[in-house]
């Protein structure tokens, strides 16, 4: 099987990546939205207009009352209520912020997102978070009864489905467990992850290059990243966290949860505007080399980009795939994986399958449901390629990092003893 999934020509499936067609223009939600707003806002905002506080090329729209970028706006979100904790900056409050030099001085960053006009009284508490959470919920349900009415009943049955109403369009309770998967994944996963990469980066930025290799930050970064993913499927997956033990939830983190990475990966590189955050301009970029080698590197940059390919445009089927791939028995198997005394019972395996079955047949529906079943077919069937390839290149990462002596050894111990404790 993998032999043949390996030899299937996933490129040819789409166009390149500057062909894809606008992820908007698929989304039945735009087609709610009047036009005359629509174009209204459009003419308000363009796409092209920089950031106001960095001068990125690409904005996101107008965020704590000034068009931002997605890095600045985030940056803000944390600090703008409590900018007082932010260090001092080193030159007396003169640091020029831009694309390039934004995360050398955050106190000057913060100065200059407040002389531009951002906002902090726009900041959302948590409380108020709360509520625009379950209001932004109410409004899609009742939003995707009206296009249920009018959309057509019939779909073609798929040959893949085992009965009639195994794969139906998703039902309400489906789109509130996608709608609440994709905001713990930022809460609880990207959010942290994005802030300890850009202290990460501030913190080397400030040092002489030949003083760069710092191993301590490249561990406390993994350690985040491990935590906000375990945290994350804790969150969202009740047959995880509730329907299993302790002992049988720690050996699916030893098996699975570092191999996953290249969707977090992904995600960073979407809201860096397209800059890998082990990219050669980053900061980080020799700790990385060191780590996992040249040839590693690269190979991992072409598949963020392939995966930025082909479910870089949808950030649902992302998170979903993760929680697939995770609730595995066993993601990927290698002989140099050192053996676990701790085996689950065959009753556990068979939950575990279970629960990955339920998230597999929601992204499924999903897919139909936005792509129709020709393109649904295809697209699951790259993705599954995709996923091989993945085992294929973390078979080659566990056996590099063994093999680096004697932090690379550290690496590994860490990616597969981490407790979630």
């Amino acid at each position: 099987m993998l032999h043949t999934m390996n030899s299937y020509n996933y490129d040819n499936i789409y166009p390149q990546y500057d062909n894809h067609e606008d992820p908007n223009s698929n989304s039945i939600f735009m087609k709610l939205v009047p036009k005359k707003m629509y174009s209204n806002s459009v003419n308000q905002i363009l796409s092209s207009d920089p950031c106001r506080v960095c001068g990125f090329d690409k904005n996101t729209g107008r965020n704590f009352g000034v068009i931002t970028c997605s890095t600045c706006k985030a940056f803000f979100r944390r600090n703008g209520r409590t900018g007082s904790l932010l260090p001092p900056c080193r030159f007396g409050g003169q640091c020029s912020v831009t694309e390039r030099t934004r995360r050398q001085c955050s106190s000057c960053r913060l100065a200059k997102c407040f002389a531009v006009g951002m906002q902090k009284d726009l900041i959302r508490t948590d409380e108020e978070r709360a509520a625009r959470l379950q209001l932004v919920k109410a409004n899609r349900i009742h939003r995707h009864g009206k296009y249920q009415q009018h959309a057509p009943c019939d779909i073609k049955k798929s040959p893949h489905q085992n009965d009639s109403s195994s794969f139906s369009l998703l039902s309400s309770n489906d789109w509130i467990q996608i709608t609440n998967i994709r905001n713990a994944y930022g809460h609880f996963c990207l959010n942290p992850i994005l802030h300890a990469e850009e202290e990460r980066e501030e913190y080397l930025t400030a040092q002489p290059i030949k003083c760069r290799l710092k191993e301590h930050s490249f561990l406390n970064v993994l350690n985040v990243r491990l935590t906000s993913l375990s945290t994350f499927f804790s969150t969202t997956i009740p047959a995880y966290s509730i329907g299993m033990n302790r002992n049988d939830r720690q050996w699916l983190i030893h098996m699975n949860l570092h191999y996953l990475f290249l969707f977090s990966s992904m995600d960073l590189m979407n809201i860096n505007g397209n800059q890998l955050h082990f990219g050669s301009n980053k900061a980080c970029h020799n700790v990385y080399l060191y780590v996992f080698g040249q040839d590693l590197l690269i190979r991992e940059e072409y598949l963020i980009h392939k995966l930025n390919h082909l479910i870089g445009h949808d950030s649902a089927i992302s998170k979903i795939m993760q929680i697939i791939l995770f609730l595995s028995p066993c993601l990927v198997t290698n002989s140099f994986r050192t053996l676990n005394s701790y085996q689950p019972s065959a009753e556990t395996i068979l939950h575990i399958h279970h629960a990955q079955q339920e998230y597999t047949h929601i992204l499924w529906s999903y897919l139909i449901y936005r792509y129709g079943e020709i393109k649904a077919q295809k697209l699951f069937m790259s993705i599954i390629g995709h996923v091989l390839q993945q085992q294929i290149y973390g078979n080659d990462v566990d056996k590099s990092l063994i093999e680096r002596q004697p932090f690379g050894n550290l690496v590994y111990s860490m990616l597969t003893s981490f407790s979630i404790d």
